[in-house]
This record gives C-alpha cells, structure tokens and sequence, in this order.
C-alpha cells in the first residue's frame, strides 16, 4: 500500500469529521510544521459547515499500521 492510498474518515459530529491521511506538502507547512517532516499520516478534524476554516491538525501517525489501528479505535469507540 503506497501512503496516497490511505484515506480514512468518520463523522464525529453534524458536521465535524476526523480523517487520517497523507498531507500535501503545502497544507502540511500550513498547518502541521513541527510534527516531524511533511510524510506521514496526520489526524486531522475538518467542519464540513465552514469549508473556508481548512483543517486543524491533532496528531501524526508514526506509521500506516499505527494510523490503522488508530482509525480502527476511533470507529469502534463510535459503535
């Protein structure tokens, strides 16, 4: 699995969704600048209802399993 292929997303609210994915390198040195370089996976919260406030970045996974099992968490803690 290359890194651009993983793209997870929940609802964790009406309009508040928390996704882990790669950053592009702009957006990373945007928001994200500190978090150990610009490849990865970041944990980042996106409100659908004001598309112009971008995203607001939580975390950085240290690895795809990491950022699997993560997500794989956070789905179950919503079940």
């Amino acid at each position: 699995m290359s890194m651009e292929d993983l793209n997870l997303s929940v609802k964790v609210g009406e309009s508040l969704s928390l996704c882990i994915a790669p950053l592009p390198a702009r957006t990373y040195r945007e928001t994200a600048k500190g978090l150990g370089g610009e490849y990865g996976y970041f944990i980042f919260e996106v409100d659908e209802s004001c598309p112009d406030a971008g995203i607001n970045v939580i975390g950085k996974a240290a690895s795809a399993d990491a950022a699997l099992r993560l997500f794989d968490l956070l789905v179950g803690a919503r079940a």
